[in-house]
């Protein structure tokens, strides 16, 4: 069968679904695999499409559809239906245009793809998709990743250059509201005044909206000294802040699956995250859990890690184990494959 995959545009700026797509577009160039592919990115030309392919798969959200050629497409959440109160959500007609877009987008689907059981549901309660046209494929994570001396020596050499100092508490995300940079804030104030124990934050990814606030924030709080604001840096750094911080902190309200726990896993760093819906299932043993309206349960979460080197190296070799059930990229593509394989007895019904 002849499949065309429709890539957005996103520049890794936009984080999750540029790293994503990235990982998808590797793994589809050298699957093994009798059907064909052929790659749109940005924009669809609808004559080009029906004369070249027989479904369409779209890996992020698309609205420009084509009426007569089916498509499967993969879904991100529907937390304008559930959390509809953040702007990124709702002001300036973002809620009609998410509506808009679902409404049609799932509906007409030959499937849709979900990340969780969770997302599985969401998807079916919202937009009463019939269950046997909605599919979970986990979020594919990264490889695990081997800790060398030399690479360690090279971290220290990186921290420095960017000014960083330990112990540290990393979370990568850009900044939106839903994103809740202020909860680490605040733990790490209360952690510092009940406790007496000191961490540097570390905020990286690009301005929302909401960074001005969240920079407020630390001068209100007195953490201004504290608090660094990378924005976006490139993979080498990434990786340097996964493998040296004390833990990844991941506070976002939004879920159903997220794909920062899933790297911090593969790079060996504990991983302290909100307890969303889907959170459990995507993360299991591998995370500690807590609510991220509760400044309080996340300084209980972090002082417990600190306290507790047994727990920290549980959570390091459940993340591992964690990234081997998920599996990678290419088992990701691999399942998406029996989709296809599914669907063709299907497609061979009509022609062009």
């Amino acid at each position: 069968m002849r499949v065309g995959v429709f890539f957005s545009n996103s520049a890794p700026t936009s984080g999750g679904e540029y790293s994503f797509q990235n990982v998808v577009y590797s793994a589809l160039k050298h699957v093994e695999t009798r059907h064909r592919f052929y790659f749109f990115f940005n924009k669809l030309d609808a004559q080009a499409v029906r004369a070249l392919v027989d479904v369409i798969w779209f890996v992020s959200p698309f609205h420009e559809l084509i009426d007569d050629v089916p498509y499967v497409t993969t879904l991100w959440d529907l937390q304008h239906r559930l959390q509809p109160y953040f702007p990124e959500v709702s002001a300036y007609g973002n809620w009609q245009r998410r509506e808009q877009l679902h409404s049609t987008l799932l509906n007409r689907a030959s499937y849709v793809i979900a990340g969780t059981e969770v997302g599985k549901q969401e998807i079916m309660r919202f937009y009463h998709v019939p269950e046997e046209r909605v599919r979970v494929l986990p979020f594919p994570a990264p490889r695990r990743q081997t800790r060398l001396p030399a690479i360690e020596g090279k971290d220290e050499e990186i921290l420095k250059a960017i000014g960083v100092t330990k112990p540290f508490l990393f979370y990568p995300a850009q900044f939106w509201a839903h994103k809740n940079h202020i909860r680490i804030l605040q733990a790490a104030k209360r952690l510092q005044s009940e406790h007496g124990v000191n961490f540097s934050v570390v905020f990286t990814g690009s301005d929302k909206g909401n960074a001005a606030y969240i920079y407020q924030q630390t001068i209100d709080l007195q953490m201004h000294g504290q608090v660094f604001f990378l924005g976006f840096v490139k993979q080498e750094i990434l990786e340097c802040l996964y493998r040296s911080a004390f833990a990844l902190v991941f506070p976002t309200f939004f879920g159903p699956d997220n794909l920062p726990p899933l790297e911090a896993f593969s790079w060996g760093c504990p991983v302290i995250a909100s307890s969303v819906a889907g959170a459990a299932e995507q993360l299991q043993d591998a995370a500690m859990l807590f609510d991220p309206r509760s400044e309080c349960e996340l300084t209980n979460a972090l002082w417990r890690l600190y306290g507790d080197q047994m727990l920290r190296k549980r959570l390091i070799e459940s993340g591992y184990r964690r990234v081997e059930e998920i599996g990678t990229a290419d088992d990701y593509v691999n399942r998406m494959m029996d989709i296809f394989d599914e669907f063709e007895p299907i497609r061979q019904c009509w022609g062009n």
